[in-house]
């Protein structure tokens, strides 16, 4: 697989080590309006949550991992250290 050419990957989401703080709430939405807008762009195939689980998982089409890269740097939940990516599945559509 060339990851510099379109294709898509699986996040697989866990609770990052700040996942008790008094943030939570607000950093958990964010990542939802973000991946919200992501989806509006076609960038976002399936979004759901884990059987039994708070994580999240995230289905999405990407150019390359360079743009995985930055959706990942962008991602409110991320960047907070609320949420943490576990496993990211590359796939062929």
């Amino acid at each position: 697989m060339n990851y510099g050419q379109p294709h898509g990957v699986l996040l697989f989401f866990k609770k990052g080590k700040n996942w008790a703080s008094e943030n939570r709430a607000a950093c958990l939405a964010a990542q939802k309006e973000f991946y919200d807008e992501l989806g509006q762009r076609g960038k976002v195939l399936q979004r759901g949550q884990l059987v039994h689980e708070d994580e999240l998982f995230v289905s999405l089409s990407i150019l390359s991992d360079t743009e995985l890269c930055t959706i990942l740097e962008n991602d409110p939940a991320i960047r907070t250290d609320v949420s943490q990516v576990i496993h990211a599945v590359p796939v062929m559509f």
